[in-house]
């Protein structure tokens, strides 16, 4: 358990193995938070998808569109991949807290829409404590057990997780409401195949729409261009390559679809204001310091 300033943290890291990553979707962190006077998270994006549960007190959620809820105990919200979100506690609620968990995978937002959440409906409320905390201390104690076999426990408590989600979810009324929007899914598209070169008309193609009325619609919901949107999320997996791994900038480029490694340095530079050999000099300084 850590304290900062404005909350108490524990978090149990996994980096997931080759046969772990065979399947849709895996674990990468657990963990749980007890908000203090002036806690705010965001505004930002994660690169993970997140399950977020109100295990008691008030928590503040503001969407991508600036739409803002009171999430009382019982709450959850999700978290997706390169969606601008924020969320704070009011001292005029009791203090949040909160359990989480992240994951990965191709089938990560699927699972979601199944259960009932998207970008548009990102919180639902009303689930069964009684039922819930059991598998999240279940999944924290495998994590924090820091078992580093090649085996799919972590993966095999991540779907019993989702598997009584999606129960509740159906007694609720949630599954599968509302289905994926045009929105969502060419998010997902884009999470998907970023690396494959491709260009706004195959997003928009992907939607059913022409690439000037998928550009019109996209900006007008997201308060950013397809292209600026496709670009951030590029970077942002460039600096995590830089940061968690030692691939050269030739590799790096060439994996997130930048033909060599002027290009990428440039457009890097472009985005955050510095080239990304002094990025990974700052990663490397701070994770050593």
């Amino acid at each position: 358990m850590i304290e900062y300033p404005t909350e108490t943290k524990t978090i149990w890291l996994h980096r997931p193995t080759p046969l772990e990553k065979m399947w849709g979707i895996w674990p990468t962190s657990t963990g749980y938070s007890i908000a203090k006077p002036g806690y705010r998270n965001g505004s930002r994006a994660i690169p993970s998808f997140a399950l977020v549960y109100v295990e008691q007190g008030g928590l503040h959620f503001i969407d991508y569109r600036g739409n803002e809820q009171l999430l009382r105990k019982n709450s959850m919200f999700c978290l997706i991949p390169g969606i601008l979100h924020q969320y704070y506690y009011s001292e005029a609620e009791e203090p949040p807290r909160t359990s989480w968990i992240t994951f990965e995978g191709k089938q990560s937002l699927s699972l979601l829409n199944r259960i009932g959440f998207s970008m548009e409906r990102p919180c639902l409320a009303g689930w069964d404590e009684t039922r819930l905390i059991p598998h999240m201390k279940s999944m924290e104690h495998v994590f924090a057990s820091e078992e580093k076999s090649d085996r799919l426990h972590f993966v095999l408590h991540l779907i019993g997780w989702f598997d009584e989600l999606l129960v509740q979810s159906r007694q609720r009324g949630y599954e599968n409401a509302p289905s994926t929007s045009w929105l969502t899914d060419s998010i997902e598209f884009m999470n998907t195949h970023y690396a494959n070169g491709i260009r706004i008309q195959d997003i928009a193609r992907h939607a059913g729409m022409t690439r000037s009325h998928y550009t019109r619609m996209f900006t007008a919901q997201m308060g950013c261009s397809p292209k600026a949107f496709l670009q951030r999320l590029r970077m942002e997996k460039a600096m995590h390559y830089l940061k968690e791994t030692t691939f050269t900038l030739t590799e790096i480029a060439l994996t997130i679809s930048y033909p060599d490694a002027y290009s990428f340095s440039r457009a890097f530079q472009q985005h955050y204001g510095y080239p990304p050999s002094q990025a990974r000099e700052r990663l490397t300084s701070n994770s050593s310091g």
